[in-house]
């Protein structure tokens, strides 16, 4: 202590706050640049590491756990026997339907009337038909992308059928590590580059449930989901759209997941004539 203090001391005065700490600063002091470092890398830490916080209320999560969610969730759920409102083309008319999903490739879906049994279409396999019991006629073909297209209106295979009825995204192959962000809007946006594009899943911060999908191939929209209306986890709203503008809305009114349904009700029924598929009127409104 210098001469100055000591007197200070003697007469009673508190020396002055900070001469001891300011002789000793240089060493104290950790250097600035080291200091930035530090601050630079933990935020790298935080910001690019295992788990995306995102904004308050956000769950901490993974890419990886989102995706081992959706895979327990197509495990989960099996086979669906729904009944459900549809809503699609242009005239934008309901219709109700009976549905039946059973995994991996099976879909029945029933168009109903006030008088009965308008329209059956079907999926087993390979093979899909249609059966309009007013023509006593079946028309049948593959199941291939460009018939689902025409009945349907969206531009996907039977297993993306069979995904999106029993609510959850269509399953894709990534080619890369997928993207994980957390939103403004309180949501995590999860990308998995594919061959010819990327799929984009969004979902709840707080549920992990998912409420969106979008598909693009060679740069452009080709197929957008939907999902909403979560009741003891199953979405009871689903919403399609394609790249070309069409779309259709699911509205479940009574579903029964994990319902044993039998593989015979998914054949084609009988019919006095079988024509190709080729042969048979576009569904009204596309």
């Amino acid at each position: 202590m210098t001469a100055v203090g000591h007197a200070r001391l003697r007469a009673g005065a508190a020396p002055r706050p900070g001469a001891a700490a300011h002789r000793r600063g240089r060493r104290l002091a950790p250097p600035k640049r080291g200091l930035l470092l530090l601050v630079c890398v933990g935020g790298a830490l935080l910001l690019g590491g295992c788990a995306a916080r995102g904004a308050r209320g956000l769950r901490a999560v993974t890419a990886a756990e989102l995706l081992d969610g959706l895979a327990a969730r197509r495990t989960a759920v099996t086979s669906l026997r729904a009944r459900a409102r549809l809503r699609s083309g242009l005239s934008g008319l309901w219709t109700r339907e009976a549905l039946l999903v059973r995994r991996p490739d099976a879909v029945r879906i029933d168009v109903l009337s006030p008088f009965g049994l308008a329209l059956a279409v079907g999926v087993q396999g390979a093979l899909l038909w249609a059966y309009p019991p007013r023509e006593a006629t079946r028309y049948e073909g593959v199941a291939s992308a460009a018939n689902l297209t025409r009945f349907l209106g969206a531009p996907i295979e039977v297993p993306d059928v069979v995904d999106l009825l029993l609510g959850v995204p269509p399953a894709r192959l990534p080619v890369g590590p997928p993207a994980l962000s957390a939103t403004r809007e309180g949501e995590y946006r999860l990308t998995l580059p594919l061959a010819a594009g990327a799929q984009t899943i969004w979902f709840a911060g707080d549920t992990l449930a998912v409420r969106r999908a979008e598909e693009t191939r060679d740069g452009a929209v080709a197929l957008t989901v939907a999902f909403d209306d979560y009741r003891d986890g199953f979405p009871h709203l689903v919403d399609v759209g394609a790249g070309s503008g069409t779309g259709a809305r699911l509205a479940y009114e009574a579903v029964e997941p994990n319902a044993p349904v039998d593989a015979a009700l998914f054949a084609p029924p009988p019919a006095a004539r079988v024509l190709p598929l080729e042969a048979a009127p576009s569904p009204e409104g596309q």
